[in-house]
């Protein structure tokens, strides 16, 4: 099955990793990437996602649980660079918790057009947002899917923005 990726974030966070957010829309292949269930792993991790529509105003506020993450030391050394906000000790375990935020403003005009509904005209498009993702891209451009949640939906037109806030936690 085809995925398709409908929007791509890239803010210059730390001088080893940028931070991206994915929305994937319609076609999903969750068997199809080398992310893993994140069931009995050490990490939890969600995202408050708020969508504003190009006056600001609120439209929506959706939690998406992750339910995938990448087994990859890349996501470990992704999450040592951000700062840590918690941390304890619960059943002999260290638990630690981090958070980022992403920023996406989507383009009043797109430049490509996609053979998905929702994509009639360049400047009146609309898509459904079925996946939030958490995505980095290390100092050689090569691209990493950490984090993925399914099963949440809203509609983004043009001019909307959404900020996407992720809360990582992980035990060793």
């Amino acid at each position: 099955m085809k995925n398709l990726v409908v929007l791509i974030v890239c803010l210059s966070v730390f001088s080893i990793f940028s931070v991206s957010a994915f929305g994937q829309s319609l076609y999903v292949n969750p068997n199809d990437d080398n992310l893993k269930n994140i069931e009995n792993s050490k990490y939890l991790a969600s995202s408050i996602n708020v969508l504003r529509n190009s006056n600001g105003e609120l439209v929506s506020v959706v939690k998406t649980e992750a339910s995938k993450f990448l087994p990859h030391p890349i996501t470990d050394q992704f999450l040592d660079t951000l700062p840590i906000v918690k941390e304890g000790i619960i059943s002999e375990r260290n638990i630690q918790m981090r958070q980022i935020s992403v920023d996406y403003d989507y383009q009043n005009c797109i430049s490509e057009m996609y053979d998905v509904p929702g994509y009639t005209e360049q400047c009146n498009w609309y898509h459904r947002a079925y996946v939030t993702s958490l995505g980095i891209t290390n100092d050689v451009g090569e691209r990493f899917e950490i984090f993925r949640g399914l099963n949440h939906s809203y509609t983004v037109k043009p001019g909307d923005s959404v900020t996407s806030f992720w809360t990582i936690i992980t035990n060793d």
